[in-house]
């Protein structure tokens, strides 16, 4: 399984990511959540250069179940095969990290990683969106939970959550905060700045957001 970490330094990851969010996913966001949408967005990119493959945004206002994963998956599958590349040598980013439905559509269409920027905690708590998490505790009857550590293959700690195995036999999910803490010390604090900065920027969608959802 592809440990994005292993392909590129962790520098070279985010500003790759964060210039893919600022750039491609934000201003999508930032027009469907005017129309009534979600602000969950993604993005395929290239494994061998972190190029831009295609990126998305949520379009529930025409169905409910095209999170921006699932319709970016739509949308990318539907690029004629001769044009499109092999899952396995793609990245796929995600704003927020994926609910139950789309960390099944990501591993279902063959991609054996995710990355993604904002925790289902913070999407629970900063954005109010509560149903990734309800849907894992009341549905899937999982328990909150103090988070377990186990040891990779590899000799590294694994983080295993209570929702999901982060890394597995079929995918590795990083989240941006793993990458940062890669980060040698000395830049660190350079790329905190730069992931918060994308954060605050993207975040500013999420009071039209609370409108649509009627959160006050």
């Amino acid at each position: 399984m592809t440990d994005a970490l292993t392909l590129h330094p962790a520098t070279k990851l985010l500003d790759a990511l964060c210039t893919c969010i600022e750039k491609e996913i934000h201003p999508l966001s930032a027009t469907a959540v005017a129309a009534g949408s979600k602000l969950f967005g993604a993005a395929i990119l290239l494994k061998s250069d972190l190029s831009v493959v295609y990126a998305d945004t949520n379009q529930e206002r025409g169905s409910p179940l095209w999170h921006g994963e699932t319709w970016t998956l739509k949308q990318f599958f539907e690029i004629p095969a001769d044009k499109r590349p092999d899952v396995t040598d793609c990245l796929f980013l995600t704003t927020h990290e994926p609910c139950s439905l789309c960390l099944s559509a990501i591993v279902w269409s063959g991609f054996d990683n995710f990355i993604y920027m904002y925790t289902y905690e913070e999407t629970h708590n900063v954005f109010e969106c509560h149903g990734d998490l309800d849907i894992f505790n009341n549905v899937f009857n999982v328990r909150e939970a103090e988070v377990a550590r186990q040891a990779s293959s590899d000799g590294r700690l694994s983080q295993v959550r209570p929702h999901y195995k982060l890394r597995s036999s079929l995918l590795v999910a990083l989240s941006f905060a793993e990458l940062v803490a890669a980060v040698p010390g000395q830049e660190r604090d350079e790329y905190v700045a730069k992931v918060n900065a994308v954060k605050m920027s993207y975040g500013r969608l999420s009071e039209a957001y609370r409108r649509n959802m009627n959160v006050e």
